[in-house]
């Protein structure tokens, strides 16, 4: 049986691990939603669900990419939900993503770290610079390029919810694509 002090101490971890990585989320939100408040609403869940089912992360992704994860989730039913209004007692429960529990947790078997230490920490130092490099993008084309490459919305969701023509939505993808690649690339110290 685990001391009263232990238990207090796994609980005091996991809430500073949560709270360090809220700026993060945060960042990420704002980036997504139309609002400062509906990005502090989405982070808040996406903590509470993470807090909630602690004891199913298996801390086989880092806590970042688990939070992100959820919070991936949390915006899009957050950007859908403008569009289609629908009443709270006509949402089927039985379906939800099977890559999570009913609880927003992540399925014990949804990651498999196959990943050696040295590979996973070129990866860790790539998505920091690629977390750089999207900072200088300018707000409107990082926030398309997020809907599409991180959210994996279609092109004619975003069109919809964005009120912006195909031709236009394509390049400024393009143009993202190109100024993120041509960022790291720097970053990375391959020019």
């Amino acid at each position: 049986m685990r001391s009263p002090s232990r238990v207090a101490a796994n609980s005091d971890d996991r809430w500073h691990a949560l709270a360090t990585e809220r700026p993060f989320l945060l960042r990420l939100a704002r980036l997504q939603l139309s609002s400062s408040a509906e990005a502090e609403d989405v982070v808040q869940e996406t903590l509470i669900a993470a807090a909630a089912g602690w004891d199913g992360y298996q801390h086989r992704a880092s806590l970042r990419s688990w939070l992100t994860g959820i919070l991936r989730h949390k915006i899009v039913d957050t950007i859908r939900g403008r569009r289609f209004a629908v009443e709270v007692d006509t949402v089927d429960t039985a379906e939800f993503d099977p890559l999570f529990t009913r609880d927003d947790a992540w399925h014990p078997e949804t990651f498999v770290d196959t990943v050696c230490a040295a590979t996973a920490a070129a990866q860790r130092q790539l998505l920091d610079i690629i977390e750089i490099c999207m900072n200088r993008l300018p707000q409107e084309t990082a926030q398309l390029f997020l809907m599409r490459e991180y959210l994996g919305m279609e092109l004619a969701e975003i069109e919809e919810t964005c009120a912006i023509g195909n031709a236009n939505l394509r390049v400024m993808l393009y143009r993202a694509r190109m100024r993120l690649r041509e960022c790291a690339v720097r970053a990375w110290g391959e020019l």
